[in-house]
């Protein structure tokens, strides 16, 4: 029974979106077509590698919203300078760019230590406006010979190539949290903030590394979002802090910080998006998707809060 009870706390998220990928798979019949295991799996990357971001940030108790913005301008900046120094070089400076934007947003939270609510929003706003106006408010469209050979790229015939980058970042990222003295820094970090500064860690350092690593993992998210639309414009992605956030948190990253991980926020995204695949293929209206997402998101929280009054009790 203690194992049931251990399985189920652990792994909750993982045997809930192969609960709900099996039941689609025996009550819809089109859903495990290559077509649309195509669109679900395809649909997953860009804002994905953005959570898997976004969870340094949370880890750490700290907060980003202008990754939908950074996704924006990185984005432009890459579909506007491709065709003029190539696939590689541009893809470089849209992650330099991402880095930049990151550091900015961190600098502030780190060394000011504003609200990184209040930083975030603001810095947001500017991207945005940045991105608008390298783009004249126009989207940039660039049907490119290497974007167009990625997005046609599949595996097993339905599981497109940067499904497999995000994986990739994910362990990766997964690594650095658990088995370097870097990520075990951030969780004492989110733990409690000044006993991390009692400890002598260089709070301020990590703070600001992680939304370096934040704004990377943005601009990656942004150039593989490329590889769908092969149009960029400042607004880009302006559902982002809304759809990334409750994905690193049904993960299982804490909201206050201390707790999750990488591979927990990669199951986090692949809860989501069967959902709303499946919401989708019930002809559910999108407002209404929105109402269950949020829905969804209350009860993760709720019972994310009460097993942890529950384990802090015992």
């Amino acid at each position: 029974m203690e194992i049931v009870r251990k399985i189920a706390k652990d792994y909750r998220i993982p045997l809930l979106a192969l609960l709900v990928f099996v039941f689609m798979s025996l009550t819809n019949p089109y859903f495990f077509k290559q077509a649309n295991l195509f669109g679900l799996f395809d649909s997953m990357p860009a804002y994905g590698i953005a959570a898997v971001g976004l969870t340094f940030i949370m880890l750490c108790g700290q907060l980003d919203i202008s990754m939908g913005s950074v996704m924006a301008l990185s984005s432009c900046v890459f579909m506007m300078t491709l065709n003029s120094i190539g696939f590689i070089p541009s893809m470089l400076l849209a992650l330099a760019i991402g880095c930049v934007l990151g550091a900015v947003t961190g600098f502030f939270v780190a060394f000011f230590r504003l609200s990184p609510f209040i930083v975030s929003m603001t810095t947001q706003i500017a991207y945005k406006g940045i991105a608008l106006t390298i783009t004249n408010s126009t989207p940039v469209v660039n049907m490119h010979p290497v974007l167009v050979k990625i997005s046609e790229i599949k595996v097993f015939g339905a599981i497109p190539i940067t499904f497999f980058v995000f994986v990739l970042v994910a362990l990766l990222a997964e690594f650095v949290m658990t088995k370097t003295q870097y990520g075990r820094n951030l969780f004492v970090i989110g733990g409690n903030i000044n006993v991390a500064d009692n400890l002598g860690l260089n709070v301020r350092g990590h703070l600001w590394s992680v939304y370096v690593i934040q704004g990377f993992c943005a601009a990656l998210g942004g150039i593989v979002m490329m590889t769908r639309m092969f149009s960029a414009s400042g607004n880009l992605a302006l559902d982002g802090p809304l759809s990334i956030i409750p994905m690193v948190i049904v993960g299982g990253t804490a909201f206050a910080g201390g707790k999750g991980g990488a591979i927990k926020t990669l199951f986090g995204v692949l809860l989501m998006n069967i959902i709303f695949n499946a919401l989708s293929m019930f002809n559910i209206y999108v407002n209404i998707q929105q109402l269950i997402k949020g829905v969804i998101l209350l009860m993760i929280i709720v019972s994310d809060k009460y097993l942890e009054n529950r384990h802090n009790k015992v």
